[in-house]
């Protein structure tokens, strides 16, 4: 899944977590990326080489696997992670369960993705459906992505709406909300 989508667990995330900003609430949903990017860069993780035609869909120009970023493991791990650090900010439990499932999202829509999300780390069992690997696959991918994305956006933005609407009093029960 691209990053587009992610994104739409972040924006639909919103209503339901007013008192984190939604910058939070958007990096949570794309932390598995963004770790790639930071253990890509460092040298942890090697980055993927890839080829595409709509013929054959998606293909690595060489076995990768990126089990610190991506491992199913690790993002359990990554999600707890989360879930404390938020517990930290918000002393609020119901919050850190929340940015603990947007974290661990991520994974469980490159499940459908991608075919080498390791279970561990490297030489473990690798998971997803890798509808990546046909041209028709990443069409029913892309489309996912821009359905997604248009839902998470309309959710957002019908609830920044009543919330305007309301006079700025945007929390469910909890006070001012920030964007």
């Amino acid at each position: 899944m691209s990053g587009i989508g992610h994104l739409a667990a972040g924006l639909a995330a919103k209503p339901l977590a007013p008192k984190v900003p939604l910058v939070v609430l958007l990096a949570a949903s794309e932390t598995t990326d963004l770790l790639y990017f930071v253990f890509t860069t460092l040298g942890v993780e090697r980055p993927a080489r890839t080829t595409f035609d709509w013929q054959q869909g998606m293909r690595y120009l060489e076995p990768i696997v990126n089990p610190w970023s991506h491992g199913l493991l690790m993002s359990v791990v990554w999600s707890l992670l989360a879930a404390g650090l938020a517990y930290l900010v918000y002393r609020d439990r119901r919050l850190s369960f929340f940015i603990m499932a947007l974290v661990f999202s991520h994974w469980l829509l490159d499940l459908l993705m991608h075919a080498n999300l390791p279970l561990f780390f490297e030489g473990s069992a690798l998971l997803g459906l890798g509808l990546e690997r046909s041209g028709l696959g990443m069409v029913v991918m892309t489309a996912l992505d821009l359905v997604l994305l248009a839902a998470g956006l309309i959710v957002y933005w019908r609830w920044r709406r009543r919330g305007k609407a309301a006079g700025g009093a945007l929390a469910l029960g909890s006070g001012r909300s920030s964007l």
